[in-house]
C-alpha cells in the first residue's frame, strides 16, 4: 500500500495525470491532455515548394510539396531533369530549417497562368502529338499548346514512358509520403477549366486505362493521390481508391468547391489533401473564408493534409493550430489501468482507452511498445503488443484495448513503464507524438515512474 500511495503522490506532483484511482495491484491512471500542435506521421500542414515563408513554420509543417510540369522534368526525349524533382528530396534533412520532412510531388501536363508556352514538351508534338494553341496570357507568345485529344496515341505513348521512367527512379523511396497523378486536365486538377470550348472531357474509360493505370503500374510501392475533378468520374475515383489511393480537392473555398465531401470515397482506405482556391486575400475578398466554413470542409471531407498559408496563420493563430491537431488523427491517452509492481516472466495485463480527436483514422504503419525505463529514461527493456491496433482508434471514438506483456531476466528494482507508438519496429525511438503529458526526450510517455519489479 505504500508503494500505491507513493505512486500516486510523485503522479499528481509531476502533473503525469489529472486523476488517479486504485485497486491494488494496478493503479488507474488519467494522463493530462496536452493542446500543443504536434508534427506526427501522415498528416500535417503542407508547405508549397520552397517558398519565402518565415522560419517559424519548421514547427508546424508536416509535408513538402512541389510540381513541375513535363517539360520541366523532361526538356527532350529521354533526357531528364531529375534535379527538378530531387533537389526537395535532398534538401529537407536535418540540417534544413524544417528538418527532416517527407515530399510529395506531381508532374503536371498543362499548366495554365504558369507562363509556358509549352507546359507539354515541343518534341511530343514534334514527334506527331496533334497540338491545340489555346490562349494564355502570361505566355511570351499569348498561347499555350496542348495535346488536341486525350486519346492521341503518340501524346499517350510518350506520356506512359515518362511515367515509367518516374516510377523506376521513385518507387518505393522512403521519403516520399505520395505521388499525385496530375497527369489530366488543366492543373493536373481532373476538370479543362479554363482550356476553352475547343477541349472536350476525356471518357472516363480513357481516364482509367491511359492516364491512372500507367501510374499504379509504376508505383507499386507509393502511394498514388488522384485529384477530384468532375462528377463524370466518380466511378473511375472509387476504382482507383480500391487500388489504394488517397484524394485530393484542389480549390476549396470557392464557387467552385462544395464541402470537401468528395473526399470521402477514400475516408478508411487513404489519406486525403485539401488545397485552397486563391490566396488568402482573394479568398476573403470573394466572400469565401471564415475559420467556421474552413471547419465544416475539414469535417465533411476528413482530410489527413492541408496547405500551408502563412497568412492565415498569422491572422487565425489558435484557429490553426487547433486545426493541425484535427485533420488527420489525433490520438490521446484518456485512461489507463496499469500495475505497480510486476514479476519478470509472469505475464501483465493493461487495459486502456484511447480516443482519436482528429477527423481521420491512421492510414500509416503504428507498432505499440511499453518498455521499462531507468532513472535516466533510458530503455532498459521494450515489449511489442501486439493485441493494441492504432488503425482501429477512429475519430470521435474511444477505444479500449486490453493488452498483455511479459518482461524477462529484468533485475529488481524500480523502473519507469511508459508506452511509445512507432513507425517501423527497427526504429531507435517512438514516432508518433500524443496528445498527453509525460513525453521523455526520446519520445516514451510515462505512465507510472514507479513500478517495482521483483523475482
Amino acid at each position: 500500500m505504500k508503494l500505491i500511495i507513493a505512486a500516486l503522490l510523485f503522479a499528481r506532483m509531476t502533473g503525469l495525470v489529472a486523476a488517479v484511482e486504485t485497486s491494488a495491484p494496478t493503479i488507474t491512471i488519467h494522463p493530462t491532455k496536452d493542446d500543443t500542435m504536434l508534427l506526427n506521421p501522415g498528416k500535417g500542414w503542407v508547405q508549397y515548394g520552397d517558398s519565402s515563408n518565415p522560419q517559424y513554420t519548421r514547427d508546424y509543417i508536416g509535408l513538402i510539396y512541389y510540381r513541375p510540369n513535363w517539360s520541366r522534368v523532361e526538356p527532350k526525349e529521354h533526357e531528364y531533369n531529375w534535379k527538378a524533382l530531387d533537389t526537395n528530396l535532398d534538401k529537407y534533412n536535418e540540417k534544413s530549417i524544417y528538418g527532416r520532412k517527407k515530399v510529395a510531388f506531381g508532374v503536371i501536363n498543362i499548366d495554365g497562368g504558369m507562363g509556358y508556352e509549352y507546359s507539354i514538351p515541343k518534341w511530343v508534338f514534334d514527334a506527331g502529338a496533334e497540338p491545340l494553341a489555346i490562349p494564355e496570357s502570361t505566355s511570351p507568345t499569348k498561347q499555350m499548346i496542348i495535346n488536341k485529344r486525350w486519346d492521341d496515341p503518340v501524346f499517350l505513348q510518350k506520356f506512359n514512358q515518362l511515367v515509367k521512367a518516374l516510377g523506376e527512379r521513385y518507387d518505393g523511396n522512403p521519403n516520399i509520403a505520395f505521388i499525385e497523378i496530375r497527369s489530366y486536365g488543366n492543373w493536373g486538377e481532373g476538370h479543362i477549366g479554363g482550356l476553352g470550348s475547343q477541349v472536350q472531357l476525356a471518357s472516363p474509360e480513357v481516364l482509367k486505362e491511359d492516364y491512372f493505370m500507367p501510374y499504379f503500374k509504376a508505383f507499386p510501392h507509393t502511394r498514388l493521390m488522384i485529384p477530384w475533378g468532375n462528377p463524370a468520374y466518380d466511378k473511375v475515383y472509387d476504382w482507383a481508391v480500391s487500388q489504394g489511393a488517397g484524394m485530393r480537392r484542389d480549390g476549396i473555398l470557392s464557387e467552385w468547391s462544395k464541402d470537401g465531401s468528395e473526399c470521402l470515397r477514400a475516408y478508411g482506405h487513404a489519406p486525403a489533401v485539401f488545397e485552397y482556391c486563391d490566396s488568402y486575400e482573394t479568398t476573403k475578398k470573394k466572400g469565401y473564408w471564415s475559420t467556421n466554413l474552413l471547419m465544416k470542409y475539414i469535417q465533411a471531407g476528413k482530410p489527413s493534409y492541408m496547405q500551408w498559408d502563412s497568412k492565415i496563420f498569422e491572422e487565425n493563430r489558435e484557429f490553426c493550430l487547433q486545426l493541425g491537431n484535427k485533420i488527420g488523427y489525433h490520438f490521446i491517452l484518456q485512461q489507463a489501468t496499469i500495475p505497480t509492481k510486476i514479476s519478470p516472466d509472469a505475464a501483465f495485463s493493461i487495459e486502456w482507452q484511447w480516443f482519436n480527436d482528429g477527423v481521420a483514422p491512421l492510414y500509416e504503419p503504428c507498432h505499440v511498445a511499453i518498455a521499462l525505463l531507468d532513472e535516466k529514461d533510458q530503455v532498459v527493456q521494450k515489449q511489442w503488443l501486439t493485441d493494441s491496433h492504432p488503425k482501429n482508434w477512429k475519430p470521435d471514438e474511444s477505444c479500449t484495448e486490453t493488452v498483455s506483456a511479459t518482461f524477462s531476466s529484468v533485475p529488481s528494482g524500480i523502473y519507469k513503464l511508459a508506452v511509445g507508438l512507432f513507425l517501423d519496429r527497427g526504429d531507435a525511438a517512438p514516432a508518433y507524438r500524443l496528445g498527453i503529458q509525460g513525453r521523455t526526450t526520446q519520445g516514451w510517455y510515462v505512465l507510472n515512474d514507479r513500478v517495482k519489479c521483483k523475482l
